[in-house]
């Protein structure tokens, strides 16, 4: 006997990751009887939780070419058939058997859940809730929500369909990496004898597993069971959610401002748990969800007394008195306020002769001070029916260095009296701040049977005070005036 004295190679040791992948690999799954939908916050809030109902898509629709696109099944005819037959070519076969299944089916695409023994380290890595791709496609980048369904309650609220006519499927879905193609053919025969309407439907029956249950493996990771409804619309259609629901789970990015829609929509399903997923160093960990809307900042409480409804009310009336004011006085003040515009504007004409200046005219309230221009309907203080302004404006160039501006205004008060307004300022363009400065300012309460001539006057005194400020302006901005406009008669 020979004794071979080689170093026998130990077991190659698993590294960490090696065994942890077969270790679940190779533990016992169990498929329990819930179900998961991904979705967005706005789809499950807006859409399932609110009306109760999931939506079943356009079988069409469906990522994997194996099902969005059209497919061809044989055509099988007996000698007579097609010797006599009259009916449609095979394109024509297939493009109605296409119409009749692919493009009138619905489908509801939701995730089986799989778990784990208690000894497998990652043991909810295959959970219905847990699956990373599904969040990022359709869970709207996990800022989305998955929806837990009991699988046969939602089955049982599936099938109570009565629709006559119509053919109901659920079931897992299976993964293949190439097509078996195991699809019985379409007789030509019977497409004859009992149209082709008839004969599409009892080719989807009889092949539904392979038509509707069969995806490519590409797909696997999404563990797929569905419910199948083919009836003879083309338009979605809904099964009742109301007594399948079993949870709410949110994603790890699900915002905390639809909290409060999501609560509030949750009430319809009082006995339903929430909870939320957070990502810690690659694992999915699911949490109870607490309440955390976000609180709001303090508000102080209305100065008017009443309810709700009678400050609204309130309000409503105080916007109704604030624009019959307006439009009256609007009404009446047309020509005033044309006259006023026409002044300025001629007031900018003359303005323009500065040189190296751009003149320019706006419609603006610039002459009113802050503190006396109107306040929002019903707020307490002085009630100003009307205001409006225009002023002329003059840049200094090249632009943002000086600027000079002439402006008037006027404000309809209560008791028809009126205030006019007028202004000439300048300002020095600066990086830190800039720093402006009124060089003349008036106001004036008048009657309004005095306003005309109170407004002619005005506009005088604003040109003389515009032409006196010239000097100054020109002096700032490092433009000689050829005439003392102080001394101009």
């Amino acid at each position: 006997m020979t004794t071979d004295n080689r170093a026998v190679p130990r077991p190659t040791r698993l590294a960490g990751e090696d065994f942890l992948e077969l270790e679940m690999l190779r533990a016992a799954k169990k498929v329990t009887g819930s179900l998961f939908h991904y979705t967005s916050a706005e789809a499950a809030i807006s859409g399932i939780l609110a009306t109760g109902t999931l939506r079943l898509s356009p079988f069409e629709s469906t990522n994997d070419l194996w099902e969005s696109r059209p497919s061809h099944p044989g055509l099988s005819s007996h000698f007579d058939d097609v010797a006599g037959f009259d009916g449609p070519d095979v394109d024509g076969i297939w493009d109605e058997i296409d119409r009749n299944i692919r493009l009138r089916t619905k489908v509801v695409c939701l995730t089986q859940d799989i778990e784990l023994p208690d000894h497998v380290l990652a043991r909810d890595s295959l959970r219905g809730w847990a699956h990373l791709s599904l969040w990022a496609h359709y869970g709207a980048a996990h800022t989305g929500v998955c929806l837990q369904f009991d699988r046969d309650k939602l089955v049982q609220a599936f099938l109570a369909g009565t629709e006559a006519d119509a053919l109901r499927f659920h079931g897992p879905v299976k993964y293949l990496s190439t097509d078996g193609g195991n699809v019985r053919p379409i007789d030509r025969g019977q497409v004859k004898e009992f149209g082709i309407d008839a004969v599409a439907l009892a080719h989807a029956e009889a092949n539904k597993d392979t038509i509707f249950f069969r995806k490519h493996h590409d797909w696997s990771n999404e563990a797929e069971y569905r419910l199948v409804l083919l009836n003879q619309s083309v338009l979605p259609s809904h099964v009742d959610i109301r007594g399948a629901l079993t949870g709410v789970i949110l994603g790890d990015a699900f915002s905390p401002n639809r909290t409060a829609a999501l609560e509030e929509i949750l009430q319809q399903y009082p006995d339903v748990p929430v909870h939320q997923l957070r990502y810690h160093n690659r694992h999915l960990i699911l949490f109870p969800h607490n309440a955390t809307t976000p609180a709001a900042a303090p508000v102080p409480p209305a100065n008017r007394p009443g309810s709700l409804t009678e400050r609204l009310t309130a309000l409503r009336n105080a916007h109704e008195v604030a624009d019959r004011l307006r439009a009256k006085a609007e009404e009446t003040y047309a020509g005033f306020t044309d006259t006023l515009a026409d002044s300025v504007k001629d007031l900018a004409a003359e303005l323009d002769a500065w040189p190296k200046t751009e003149v320019a005219a706006y419609m603006r309230i610039e002459a009113v001070p802050p503190a006396m221009r109107h306040r929002a309907p019903g707020v307490p203080g002085e009630r100003i029916h009307l205001e409006r302004g225009w002023m002329a404006v003059v840049e200094n160039l090249p632009k943002q260095s000086h600027t000079f501006t002439a402006s008037a205004a006027f404000q309809v008060l209560d008791d028809d009296a009126l205030r006019l307004h007028a202004a000439v300022s300048t300002e020095r363009w600066d990086p830190q701040g800039n720093d402006r400065a009124d060089v003349w300012r008036t106001e004036r309460l008048v009657p309004a049977q005095d306003a005309d001539t109170a407004l002619d006057e005005l506009l005088a005194d604003l040109r003389e005070a515009a032409n006196g400020a010239r000097a100054a302006f020109d002096r700032n901005r490092g433009q000689a005036c050829p005439v003392d406009v102080t001394d101009a008669d």
